[in-house]
């Protein structure tokens, strides 16, 4: 018998459930989350909604972040390498020493965002249009 998905209702529930192997957090809803310390590669919040959350010296490596709601939040010397933002928006967010080696943007929104200290137009290919 299939068990049926449950949100996360807190980060600390995330993170033992990451610890045993669940990486399907799609649909998942964080409000002021604080994403400290993580190692949550391969994880997949596909249309999620994060607002004013913060992730600090996190590792997405290899996330799907596609068709998310990422409002006003700050992301802080983390690793978003080959993770999808497509379709996703980033209004009002900041990143700051961020890692986006081969990380897709493709039709994501940036209204109102900062890309500080982020070089993040050398690792985009004609593949990642930036709207």
């Amino acid at each position: 018998m299939e068990t049926q998905f449950k949100k996360p209702i807190s980060i600390a529930e995330l993170k033992e459930r990451y610890a045993k192997g669940e990486r399907n957090f799609r649909n998942s809803d964080f409000d002021s989350g604080i994403f400290e310390n993580l190692n949550l590669d391969g994880i997949d919040f596909e249309h999620s909604w994060f607002h004013s959350s913060i992730f600090r010296n996190c590792s997405l490596k290899n996330g799907n972040l596609k068709n998310c709601n990422l409002k006003c939040c700050e992301f802080d010397n983390s690793n978003f390498e080959n993770v999808s933002f497509y379709n996703s928006l980033l209004c009002g967010s900041d990143f700051q020493n961020c890692e986006l080696k081969g990380t897709d943007f493709t039709k994501a929104g940036f209204y109102g965002a900062e890309l500080n200290t982020v070089d993040y137009l050398k690792h985009l290919s004609d593949k990642n249009n930036v709207a």
